[in-house]
């Protein structure tokens, strides 16, 4: 596999450092900035996506309900398996009798009182249903498919954000780096136009000119730290961590240049997590119209159960009896009519299969239309960032150039800080382009089921 290994390194060779302020100066910038980031916690990449695939919230609710889905993937829920059902009561009564017989005798008692026990065991058992328990057994497999085939999804999506986070971070360090580098290029000329002023070599608006320029980039760093700082806490965020923990990002970027369109758009087609939901949707209309239909055809039912009962009584006929044994049996039911209510489900059902199908064609050709563009996007960063990585050569020559005619008064102020900005817009330049790169490859991956490989 053939990697790019892309890294903007900050680096003051081209500066001639003419003063032993500014030497202090630069050492004490760089040991400042090098002692904050080794006592910060550096992630990778790769540290970042597992950190999120185990705090991130979303991805969290998204495995609970993947569960929930495989939860109720039972035989139970279908239908399949048989109930059982105990049931135990007591009944005592105290009551006054007053019972006369044909015989002409008579039995009165006040406060007699008696009392009735049962228990039962009551087995059902559907064994068959016109196949509608076979029907909702599979429908509740293809949800279960659809609850794991979301949370795959939710983890690309949450994975496309922390990569994207991620990189804002790395843009946002390398930008912070680069105003750096331009302050103490911009201090340096301030230092040189104050002594050519001191000296009654140059005007003293050069000077002001320069302090202007000096401010101005002093401002432009203040700005980028705000936005460094707001990156990091985005990240965190993503990361259910403390939005203001302290941490630093790799450099190094790496993208894939063996990505092929074709393979993308085949993958995209049988792996794409969106599409599969459909496809799934679709066979789980198949399956309502299989269950409606299904209530069309006789059910037969198996039952058995053991029952218990005793009672006593202090008066009547019976001083006390007690029963207990066995039934089973059979039983047949078959709709006959119902006011057409099967009839109008299964039209319904027929009507959501057909606007499944159109669900899966239009899923399908969105899909596709991504795919393109973000392999549009890819070829068309992957071109700038060769240019850009030529071009700062050249802006890097230019500016030399510029600051050796400064010195010697070929050129003007305004027209060293004309290359100076120049300078800037291309590294800048470069770093945008490294992070859509990667932002593009990695929408290609998601979109194509491969992110999480």
């Amino acid at each position: 596999m053939k990697i790019m290994k892309l890294k903007i390194l900050i680096t003051l060779n081209s500066i001639k450092l003419n003063s032993i302020k500014y030497k202090l100066y630069t050492v004490f910038v760089f040991l400042s900035i090098l002692m904050h980031v080794h006592a910060q916690q550096t992630i990778s990449l790769d540290d970042a996506l597992k950190m999120a695939l185990e705090n991130n919230y979303a991805i969290q609710i998204a495995k609970n309900e993947a569960a929930t889905s495989k939860n109720n993937n039972r035989l139970g829920a279908a239908g399949m398996l048989p109930s059982v059902f105990g049931s135990a009561g007591q009944d005592n009564q105290v009551q006054d009798t007053k019972q006369k017989f044909l015989s002409g005798s008579e039995n009165n008692k006040d406060g007699a009182k008696s009392s009735n026990l049962n228990a039962g065991l009551e087995i059902g058992w559907t064994i068959f249903d016109g196949m509608k328990m076979f029907a909702t057994k599979n429908r509740l497999k293809e949800l279960q498919d659809i609850g794991e085939l979301k949370m795959r999804s939710q983890i690309e999506l949450t994975f496309s954000k922390v990569i994207k986070a991620y990189m804002d971070v790395v843009l946002a360090k390398q930008q912070l780096a680069l105003y750096t580098e331009t302050l103490l290029r911009s201090q340096k000329r301030y230092e040189f136009a104050e002594e050519k002023f001191k000296a009654g070599k140059s005007p003293k608006t050069e000077l002001l000119q320069a302090q202007v320029d000096l401010n101005t980039d002093k401002s432009g760093k203040i700005r980028q730290q705000i936005t460094y700082k707001n990156s990091k806490a985005l990240l965190n965020q993503l990361l259910a961590r403390e939005v203001n923990t302290e941490f630093d990002v790799n450099e190094i970027i790496q993208l894939k240049t063996e990505i092929k369109l074709e393979d993308i758009q085949d993958k995209a087609i049988s792996q794409n997590a969106g599409l599969q939901i459909a496809k799934k949707n679709q066979n789980i209309s198949i399956l309502n119209i299989k269950e409606v239909q299904a209530e069309k055809m006789p059910s037969i039912q198996l039952k058995s159960g053991y029952n218990f009962s005793r009672s006593q009584s202090e008066a009547g006929f019976l001083q006390s009896s007690q029963s207990l044994g066995f039934h089973y049996g059979a039983g047949l039911s078959i709709n006959l009519f119902n006011g057409y209510d099967v009839n109008r489900r299964l039209i319904n059902n027929r009507l959501a299969f057909r606007s499944s199908e159109w669900m899966y064609k239009d899923s399908l050709g969105k899909v596709q239309s991504a795919v393109a563009q973000a392999w549009n996007n890819y070829q068309g960063s992957l071109q700038l960032l060769s240019f850009e990585q030529q071009n700062i050569q050249v802006a890097e020559e230019n500016y030399s150039i510029a600051e050796e005619q400064y010195k010697v008064g070929v050129i003007t102020s305004i027209e060293l800080r004309n290359a100076q900005i120049n300078l800037i817009n291309s590294k800048t330049r470069l770093l945008s382009v490294q992070n859509e790169a990667k932002m593009s490859e990695t929408e290609l991956l998601r979109l194509s089921g491969e992110l999480l490989k």
